[in-house]
């Protein structure tokens, strides 16, 4: 098959009827992925400089909230406010504050947390840099990786996250 047709029946397959183009789910068992044109490779280790912001962004994904959390966290908010326990009333109504400026701010902390191990070849491991974590992010968007893959990819790597999440699933499926 010549060279165009490869190209028009890739197309194809990646087309939805009429609709645009499909997602793509990373195969977590593989190492590597190509987004964009470059072969990201998914690293067990991280320099000191990245585990510092991973630390960091493992804070930010608590802060991630949900219109269901927001509420539960402005009833907390009030129960404290109304046993007076004013600083811990203050703590949650913070972290709403900042869970809100993230979504203002467009700020992804799972994808970011992900750009700590995910790499390409000639990238410096040793740093943190503001621009690559940009960069990655656009590829993986422009690829149209699936938001899922990352949150698959950082549930695994935060310590606890995955215990966290899976008692929240197991409560919201109680009620």
């Amino acid at each position: 098959m010549d060279e165009n047709k490869k190209t028009k029946q890739k197309e194809m397959e990646t087309k939805t009827e009429g609709i645009g183009y499909r997602l793509k789910e990373l195969d977590l068992g593989k190492k590597l992925f190509e987004a964009n044109g470059k072969i990201y490779f998914i690293e067990p280790h991280v320099s000191a400089a990245r585990f510092r912001e991973m630390q960091l962004l493992e804070i930010d994904l608590g802060f991630d909230m949900d219109y269901k959390k927001l509420s539960e966290n402005l009833q907390e908010a009030w129960d404290f406010l109304n046993q007076q326990d004013f600083a811990d009333a203050a703590v949650t109504i913070r972290n709403m504050m900042e869970g809100i400026a993230m979504v203002e701010d467009k700020q992804m902390p799972i994808m970011r947390y992900c750009a700590m191990f995910l790499n390409t070849e000639d990238e410096d491991r040793r740093v943190v840099d503001e621009l690559v974590i940009d960069r990655k992010i656009k590829d993986w968007e422009d690829e149209g990786i699936t938001y899922h893959s990352f949150f698959q990819l950082a549930i695994n790597m935060v310590r606890g996250l995955k215990a966290n999440y899976d008692k929240h699933t197991q409560d919201i499926l109680a009620k």
